[in-house]
């Protein structure tokens, strides 16, 4: 892979990881905010969160195709190993908080307050998941 298009991958890969991180940031304010909160919104929220989800998947296997794949016996493979694990944790908690939203009915204005209170808590512990992702993304791009 040529520089230019290595660089690429890259850039795409932290606009994705601003996207995800930003989006799931805006959703749990909005909600911790503790206003009436149009269920339109928290569903474009997730639209944006899964299109950049899915940028980030791709442009992931394009950089480790890129640097090889290290085996986990080396600190810099542990690390990834332990990104990787709380990527799988964050994506298995989006689905569950997708899956929440999805039904939701589409005739409500507004959100319920059982599951505006559970919204918050799913996107706050999203939120929480992929900072300690970009730490330790930081952590493997600087040693």
């Amino acid at each position: 892979m040529s520089n230019a298009l290595h660089l690429l991958v890259r850039l795409v890969h932290v606009l994705g990881m601003a996207a995800v991180l930003g989006g799931t940031v805006v959703g749990w304010q909005t909600l911790r905010a503790g206003s009436e909160v149009p269920l339109a919104t928290v569903r474009r929220v997730e639209v944006v969160f899964w299109a950049a989800m899915g940028l980030l998947v791709a442009t992931g296997v394009g950089n480790l195709g890129t640097l090889g794949p290290p085996g986990p016996s080396t600190r810099w493979g542990t690390v990834l190993t332990i990104k990787l694990s709380i990527v799988i944790g964050v994506v298995a908690l989006s689905a569950v908080r997708s899956l929440a939203v999805l039904r939701l009915r589409a005739g409500e204005s507004a959100l319920p307050g059982v599951a505006f209170d559970r919204l918050r808590l799913l996107y706050a512990s999203t939120a929480w998941g992929l900072i300690a992702v970009v730490a330790l993304a930081e952590a493997l791009a600087h040693g």
